[in-house]
């Protein structure tokens, strides 16, 4: 295998086309359900296409003995240590099962079985003494602090500094890739190249993601605020960053199926009329209303029925039933996960535009794990170089030493 410098340099000089992950979406795998069973219109239908995509490139790390030999230089021990049982579960998960496989509980969460983590359902081998529930915010003190600094502060930061943040990166155009047909809508690109992206159109029309997780500079008081607010709750691995749902529209229906994490959403700029339902429960997104905390494992939707957009702050969290050593070693293993995915597969983790990696590929930060870990990410400062001392003239007794020293060496 190449050194990673070498690899660096490589991408460096074609990171325009490596760093895109340009892949076609797989079919399903066999024995793989969906909700509802089969896409009931064409923005689900580009919906699953994205979770496909994702798959690809996910499966390029957890079925990779190179990656895990990675793991096991970041996180010495974890195979043996007691604190890490059900982390070892949650990683044989990751290596064995198949890719896209829902598991529907009798709870009404939809899991995806590579992304269970052993221990935090209601089946009988869960050692979560508190209830799932759609909205867990009065289930923990935890997340109870976490949900009123997400409604003060970090509301406050996120309101103060939005305006920049979108004159600085604008929307992405709704209507490029989506034609009248809706089927021929593709927001990955994967039909015709295209520029780069800083607002991601992923999930169903009307949507629109700006990531802080690569452009760590775009909000930096917002992030500031969140990473405060979060504490050893977060924020986790996927998603960090302003969401846009558009007037009058509504998200797909769906799980994110992954049962370590709780989805978070701060409202920025949210006219009356926002709001989304989890199991079937509502709560209101409003402007100067408090944030929503979301167990996302349970079937989902957004709506915006104002005549203008919705801005919210999305973050996951960890679930406050993971022990400070297992929430660490997820930490890690996401980090390792993403830098892999960059410099051994040579596409861009999601949540990284290709600017964003440039720039890191270029300083070297790409090789720093905490790049991958922490969202207030600052690469180490440079230690000045010590001026170079002038040579003093030999004198008197010296010169024959000085005389000896220039003759041999």
């Amino acid at each position: 295998m190449p050194s990673r410098t070498l690899v660096v340099a490589r991408l460096l000089a074609t990171y325009a086309v490596a760093l895109t992950p340009r892949l076609r979406p797989r079919l399903p795998p066999r024995g793989a359900t969906r909700l509802a069973s089969t896409p009931t219109t064409d923005a689900e239908k580009a919906y699953f296409e994205k979770q496909d995509t994702v798959y690809d490139v996910d499966e390029g790390a957890w079925k990779n003995d190179a990656f895990w030999a990675q793991v096991d230089a970041e996180l010495p021990g974890w195979r043996t240590d007691a604190a890490l049982e059900r982390f070892r579960g949650f990683c044989e998960n990751l290596r064995t099962k198949p890719p896209g496989e829902d598991l529907f509980m009798d709870n009404r969460q939809q899991l995806l079985s590579q992304y269970v983590y052993p221990g935090l359902g209601e089946d009988a081998a869960s050692g979560e003494s508190v209830p799932r529930g759609a909205y867990p915010h009065d289930a923990y003190p935890e997340l109870a602090e976490l949900r009123a600094k997400l409604s003060t502060e970090v509301a406050a930061a996120a309101r103060a500094e939005f305006d920049s943040v979108l004159n600085a990166r604008p929307l992405a155009d709704d209507e490029d890739g989506f034609d009248a047909d809706a089927g021929e809508w593709d927001p990955l690109g994967l039909n015709e190249e295209e520029e780069d992206e800083t607002w991601q159109k992923a999930a169903w029309f009307g949507w629109q993601f700006l990531s802080l997780r690569g452009a760590k500079t775009t909000a930096p008081k917002t992030t500031a605020a969140l990473v405060a607010a979060m504490g050893d709750l977060g924020p986790a691995h996927r998603f960090v960053g302003f969401t846009r749902q558009k007037a009058d529209s509504r998200g797909t229906v769906h799980s994110d199926g992954r049962n370590y994490m709780l989805s978070t959403l701060t409202p920025v700029d949210a006219p009356e009329g926002c709001g989304i339902f989890v199991d079937d429960e509502e709560e209101t997104i409003a402007t100067g209303g408090d944030a929503v905390i979301l167990d996302n494992t349970y079937p989902h939707y957004i709506y915006n029925t104002a005549d203008r957009d919705r801005i919210c702050l999305m973050s996951e969290c960890w679930h406050p039933a993971l022990a400070a050593a297992e929430r660490d070693a997820l930490a890690t293993l996401f980090a390792v996960k993403d830098r892999f995915t960059v410099l051994d597969l040579g596409m861009a983790p999601w949540g990284y535009g290709e600017d964003d990696l440039a720039k890191a590929l270029k300083s070297g930060a790409v090789n720093d794990l905490d790049y991958w870990r922490r969202l207030d990410y600052e690469p180490p400062k440079r230690k000045p170089k010590a001026p170079k001392k002038k040579k003093v003239g030999a004198s008197g007794r010296n010169k024959k030493k000085a005389a000896k020293s220039r003759a041999f060496g």
